[in-house]
């Protein structure tokens, strides 16, 4: 399976925001841009596959792995499901992005409002920014604005 590392993620964010004018306003990018990301990420590769520009089929058998089109749905889904949690009065996001939401005792209470109200919407990802930040929020945060994710992959 395809790993993605913090650089490599890092990168590929960085590749995208250097030529984002090819998605156009809603960074909805072409088919032909794919096969540039993924060479671009070549150099970098430290464990596991090759990134791709999309899904392949090698012999009878599908390889199940993320490709460069696939990690750009789940990056904007993900910065999505964050930028809520962000906003929200009582509980503080640290600008480095490292520590997340770095609940204390004294907003426990709401965090466990937040919790509840996650878990009605089914956003499991954000649960985990309770102690931990997201690295590249603020890049991916730089890059899309109030751009929403949208789409059948969402």
């Amino acid at each position: 399976n395809v790993i993605w590392s913090e650089v490599e993620t890092s990168a590929f964010i960085q590749f995208i925001t250097t030529n984002s004018a090819e998605g156009g306003d809603g960074l909805n990018f072409k088919t032909v841009f794919w096969p540039k990301v993924a060479l671009h990420l070549v150099p970098l590769l430290t464990k596991g596959l090759v990134k791709s520009a999309t899904m392949e089929c090698w012999g009878a058998e599908y390889r199940h792995h993320e490709a460069c089109s696939s990690k750009w749905g789940r990056l904007h889904t993900k910065y999505n499901l964050v930028k809520p949690i962000t906003n929200l009065s009582g509980i503080p996001w640290h600008p480095d992005d490292d520590l997340g939401l770095n609940i204390l005792d004294k907003g426990e209470t709401v965090w466990e409002e937040l919790i509840m109200l996650i878990t009605a919407q089914k956003n499991p990802v954000a649960k985990s920014f309770r102690k931990k930040g997201w690295t590249h929020f603020s890049a991916m945060h730089a890059l899309l604005g109030g751009i929403s994710a949208k789409g059948t992959n969402v």
